[in-house]
């Protein structure tokens, strides 16, 4: 067992091993640092040894799900679209017998991605896991390792709405996280563009940040059959359909075939 151990540790940063004793010691925790910092690697490590089903790891969408062969947030905690808003959320939850066990039986749960989670599921979330395992404590006692990094990615909001950061929710400081911070970037190693890479993640247009990006651009080709990004949706729309009216051959429609409950097709239709 002392081996094992001293292998783990020779495969980890100081500082991941530190992070890695901090999610080992029945705490809550938020583990978080930039990107390449090596969050998803100490949970790998910290998963190695616990039981999925004792300790699911959940993922804010449905993509990241697949990828970590997890479920959604969303999906665990049966808070499906929230329609209605928190409260007639979580009276339909309350309802849902399958969710409550589900969460009642689990020691703990692995959230990733916790920047783009809005508070208000969080806090419904919390509500019923308190409910399900019939205690006033946070969670109802249900441990939490949250992982992610608000410097990235925000929270998923409908348009026009108000960006509902999980961590201005009351919910955020009753958990009471023990905060483990990554600062060792694993992957890269260019200090230059480490740095650029921290200007651009506070929010912060420096100088060296202008000239970095600056240096790296050149005249757009409109020829270039290369793959396009563009910062808004009606953008990309509008040159997917500009490129589909070139094509010259006869369109080809084909309906759509729904099968299964209505209740989950309007649910898909949504």
């Amino acid at each position: 067992m002392i081996e094992k151990e001293q292998n783990i540790q020779n495969r980890l940063s100081e500082e991941q091993a530190y992070a890695l004793k901090m999610c080992e010691s029945g705490e809550n925790i938020f583990l978080t640092g930039g990107a390449g910092s090596g969050k998803s690697y100490v949970i790998r490590e910290f998963m190695k040894n616990k039981d999925s089903q004792q300790m699911p790891i959940l993922a804010s969408t449905g993509a990241a799900a697949v990828l970590l062969g997890g479920r959604t947030f969303h999906s665990f905690f049966g808070l499906g679209i929230m329609e209605g808003g928190a409260q007639a959320t979580l009276q339909r939850l309350l309802q849902n017998k399958p969710a409550l066990k589900r969460i009642k039986k689990v020691e703990g749960v692995v959230i990733d991605e916790i920047s783009m989670i809005p508070g208000e599921a969080l806090m419904v979330a919390e509500l019923a896991a308190q409910q399900a395992r019939e205690s006033t404590l946070p969670w109802g006692g249900l441990r939490i390792i949250a992982v992610g990094d608000f410097g990235q990615l925000p929270p998923v909001t409908r348009f026009g709405q108000k960006r509902d950061w999980c961590f201005l929710n009351e919910v955020w400081k009753k958990t009471g996280f023990q905060l483990c911070e990554l600062k060792l970037n694993q992957r890269i190693h260019n200090n230059e563009f480490l740095n650029v890479l921290d200007d651009i993640r506070e929010g912060q247009l420096t100088e060296r940040a202008r000239e970095f990006l600056q240096d790296r651009t050149k005249p757009h080709d409109e020829e270039h059959p290369g793959t396009r990004l563009f910062p808004r949706r009606e953008q990309s729309e509008s040159y997917n359909q500009k490129k589909l009216a070139e094509i010259n051959e006869t369109e080809l429609i084909v309906d759509s075939i729904y099968l299964g409950e209505q209740k989950y097709i309007d649910i898909l239709g949504k």
